[in-house]
């Protein structure tokens, strides 16, 4: 019990240390050949790392990485590696003093997260350790070749593991601690701590410092940083972010359940969606996370608070990952750098024919054209756009029509409402979108006219084409706002274009703000996104006072303005606050001279107020 299973090559599992039935803690290993189902035991050469239990373990550049753990008499700091070529074992060094926790290997660097601390307490600080410019960590101390460890992708090298645990035969000193492993592990909550004899620590020989640098985060404290101390946490690393599970426990109220994301690059932590949006209610335990290394897709594994003893695992919860914006890839994509494809595809995106000889981008053979931005309305408002939105994408609504250029376009839109014409590639077209491909493939009007209309903002067609040739929503000149990306999100449910509608829900999650609220809110409800919806009602409630006098909330429809009154309970009340700034909101007194007034929105005995801090901030950040 307390050992790690992780999986090496496709087919087999690597089973490490753990506790036996006579509480002796281990450090052996053995292989599991998956498919012949036989087990063996390798012979192993080094000195290998003292026993332990409820330790973390990573694969990187086929060497796995143990930190941590504990042997039961204390918590142990050590990290070494076994290197899997050789099986070899390196020595050991001074990391940090956790177990319970997690650990992975990200952009040439060791990470670790969460888990408990000598003193019990469960922690929220994220330590590194650079493990890419030492040689002692590409090659073993018995001389044998390494190969130097590059810098690793988040998933490319994180295997997918299987900590098997079951309750340790340990003194308990205090309640039971959440669960924190390694990504891509199944992962069991704990329900049990071992007895620390302090003691013991000093009188301990201390290993050498690691060679490579290390560096701390501790998150203290912030409007979007999940406690650890409470509930049952579950990790996993998901191309650049660090997912945290706060599942259904006795010691939380089911509205604490959560599922937040700490991206690595920013170290800037965001909740992506309420418990509520996430498990299926305060009914169940959930006692494992199981995800394979490439995928995002999570399945909780547990049972019914009510159920028989016996069935500790008779219910699996599956949980898709890209409903709140989650990708293995980049998280808006990424402008195409010059010299690469995308580059080399960008440069051939809407090339007008009459223009080709000036330049060096190849002229496109097909024409798509939308409704002109000006003709929408405010952002997307009633008028021609909603009318035009109801025709068929493609398809005229008088087959005779025969408009100058054979404009392939419905007859009640007028003439100066139709968008300028972008030139695109029939090929790229139909490599890269399904419906595209198969309406070209029957020979509708469009294959004839080599002219498709689509009726949306000509800004989100032209954001929506740049796509398919580069594959990126980041921001560009085709993709200048979050209002762009709000209505990407609407075509990509159109369409059904998986990958768009992760980046945009991603992108839009995260960078929803006073401006883009309602906006988000509209579109996030025509594509049938609730728990976006939720998050941009949630927004718009708290910060009330400054969303009414946005441009965005004024050109909504008005079924649109209603319904996002009515997201207030009927319980709920506007609550007046003190003007902040010069004057009494200058400007036309729409309050955005200065600060606008502090107006929030309260919920029946809850207040969701206005006055915290905008942006980023995550709050206090201490760095070591």
């Amino acid at each position: 019990m307390g050992h790690t299973t992780i999986h090496w090559r496709d087919d087999k599992l690597i089973i490490f240390g753990g506790e036996n039935d006579q509480r002796t803690f281990l450090s052996d290993v053995y292989f599991f050949d998956v498919n012949t189902a036989t087990w063996s035991r390798p012979t192993v050469h080094g000195i290998p790392p003292r026993g332990r239990a409820r330790h973390a373990v990573t694969l990187h550049d086929d060497k796995m990485f143990v930190v941590g753990g504990s042997d039961g008499l204390q918590v142990l700091d050590d990290i070494s590696y076994l290197d899997l070529r050789t099986m070899t074992w390196s020595r050991s060094w001074t990391f940090v003093a956790r177990f319970d926790h997690q650990c992975w290997v990200w952009e040439g660097r060791l990470w670790v997260f969460g888990g408990l601390t000598p003193e019990m307490d469960r922690t929220a600080e994220l330590v590194s350790l650079d493990i890419t410019h030492s040689p002692n960590f590409a090659n073993l101390s018995d001389g044998s070749p390494g190969t130097p460890l590059g810098s690793g992708s988040a998933t490319g090298g994180l295997m997918s593991q299987f900590h098997l645990q079951s309750r340790p035969h340990l003194q308990h000193s205090q309640s039971a601690p959440a669960r924190h492993q390694s990504p891509g592990a199944l992962q069991q909550a704990n329900t049990a701590s071992p007895q620390i004899t302090q003691s013991n620590l000093s009188g301990s020989r201390p290993s050498p410092t690691p060679p490579g640098g290390t560096a701390s985060i501790r998150f203290t404290s912030g409007p979007h940083i999940p406690s650890e101390a409470t509930g049952t946490h579950f990790h996993h690393l998901c191309g650049n972010i660090l997912l945290d599970f706060i599942t259904p426990a006795n010691t939380i109220r089911p509205s604490e359940t959560s599922l937040s994301a700490l991206d690595l690059k920013t170290l800037a932590w965001r909740k992506l969606a309420d418990g509520p949006d996430v498990f299926v209610g305060p009914g169940y335990r959930w006692h494992y996370l199981a995800m394979a290394p490439d995928s995002t897709n999570a399945y909780l594994l547990g049972c019914a608070n009510e159920g028989p003893e016996n069935e500790y695992l008779s219910d699996v919860l599956p949980i898709d990952l890209r409903r709140f914006g989650v990708t293995l890839e980049s998280s808006e994509g990424s402008n195409p750098n010059q010299g690469l494809l995308g580059s080399d595809m960008a440069s051939i995106f809407d090339v007008d024919p009459a223009n080709s000889r000036n330049n060096t981008g190849i002229a496109g053979d097909f024409i798509v054209r939308a409704i002109r931005d000006d003709a929408c309305g405010d952002d997307g408002g009633e008028g021609i756009w909603l009318s035009a939105s109801s025709s068929v994408v493609g398809t005229p609504r008088d087959e005779s029509l025969d408009l100058p250029n054979k404009q392939n376009t419905p007859s009640d839109i007028p003439h100066d409402a139709i968008s300028p014409p972008i030139h695109v590639h029939k090929l790229i077209l139909a490599s890269r979108w399904p419906h595209f491909a198969r309406m070209y493939n029957a020979r509708m009007s469009e294959f004839h006219l080599h002219n498709l209309y689509i009726p949306e903002p000509y800004s989100v067609v032209r954001a929506f084409l740049y796509y398919l040739y580069t594959d990126s929503i980041a921001p560009s000149q085709y993709c200048t706002n979050i209002s762009t990306v709000a209505g990407l999100l609407v075509m990509s449910n159109i369409y059904g274009i998986p990958r768009l509608r992760a980046l945009t829900v991603g992108r839009l999650s995260r960078e929803m703000d006073i401006e883009s609220a309602a906006i988000v809110w509209e579109r996030a409800g025509v594509a049938n996104e609730d728990g976006l919806r939720r998050q941009a009602s949630k927004f718009c409630q708290q910060y009330w006072g400054r969303v009414v006098r946005t441009k965005a909330f004024r050109g909504l429809s008005r079924d649109s303005l209603v319904g996002l009154c009515a997201e207030v309970d009927l319980e709920g009340r506007v609550v007046s606050g003190a003007f902040s700034g010069d004057g009494e909101g200058s400007e036309g007194g729409d309050g955005m001279g200065g600060r606008p007034p502090r107006g929030r929105v309260m919920l029946g005995e809850e207040v969701v107020d206005d006055d915290e801090e905008e942006g980023e901030e995550e709050g206090e950040m201490d760095v070591n």
